[in-house]
């Protein structure tokens, strides 16, 4: 195929703007909420690894996640983006070294936004991304079965799920639903309180279903695996990581770390060459 003079000045711009900001959300097929457990404990991983990361609640969680988040009374993205708050009062700088944000008010999210409020938020968001390496969501699905902003529809998005039989049921619900509205995409498969065998199990039958139904690639993004040291670390208001740096569970996180900025770097270096 042969690029036309056009086409080939689009993808200098791309190229000469920079790499696409690195937007993870991640979704949760389990009932546990430990997925706010997992994204602070991923972001010091990445943290230590030397990237700068901004953690972005999303989702209606319960007052004791956003209060686990330190976000509490914090600004929301949406008043920036209504101009009633600037930046930043909006983003708050944790005790472990990652930045935390809320998206918008949780009835903001059950009811959603207008195509306007939308715009402006996803402009916001996208411009805040530039300013980091990773920025990991805390993400739930709206009632439309997509993701709240487009660029997070755009982005990488990775499934938190459990051997269980329920959490796997609801893992490939959530696989499907994305599918119906946006259509054939990867999606990043974690699993958690398994082995790593066991996460590869798990891995390879959802994988072989939603080759076999959607025509879709599932990517392994690892196993987090049962570990007291996480309970007693979430107790103490501390990571894994930091807390217990040579429990099983640390291990695991920084190799999902080390996992996560491979194939965000891998896909950034792929678009780039796609669209030059």
């Amino acid at each position: 195929m042969v690029n036309t003079p056009r086409d080939q000045a689009a993808g200098l711009r791309r190229i000469m703007a920079g790499p696409q900001p690195r937007v993870v959300s991640i979704l949760s097929a389990t009932n546990s909420g430990d997925k706010s457990r997992t994204l602070s404990n991923l972001a010091v991983s990445l943290r230590r690894n030397g990237s700068d990361v901004l953690v972005v609640n999303a989702a209606t969680n319960a007052h004791e996640v956003l209060k686990q988040y330190g976000i509490n009374g914090l600004p929301s993205l949406m008043a920036v983006a209504q101009k009633k708050r600037v930046m930043e009062e909006a983003i708050l700088l944790s005790p472990q070294g990652f930045y935390v944000a809320n998206l918008m008010a949780n009835h903001q999210l059950t009811t959603g936004l207008d195509a306007a409020a939308s715009h402006a938020l996803n402009k916001i968001f996208e411009s805040l991304a530039h300013h980091y390496d990773v920025v990991l969501v805390d993400a739930e699905l709206t009632a439309a079965d997509t993701l709240p902003l487009q660029i997070m529809n755009d982005s990488e998005i990775i499934i938190e799920l459990t051997n269980k039989a329920e959490s796997i049921k609801q893992a490939y619900r959530l696989i499907k639903q994305v599918y119906s509205q946006l259509g054939k995409r990867s999606f990043g498969i974690l699993v958690t309180n398994v082995n790593d065998t066991q996460a590869q199990d798990v891995f390879r039958n959802l994988a072989q279903v939603a080759r076999r139904y959607l025509s879709i690639e599932l990517e392994f993004m690892g196993a987090i695996p049962p570990d007291e040291h996480l309970n007693r670390a979430t107790q103490l208001g501390r990571s894994v990581v930091e807390a217990f740096p040579m429990a099983l569970a640390t291990a695991a996180f920084k190799a999902l770390a080390k996992r996560l900025g491979y194939a965000l770097g891998t896909r950034n270096q792929n678009a780039q060459r796609a669209e030059a």
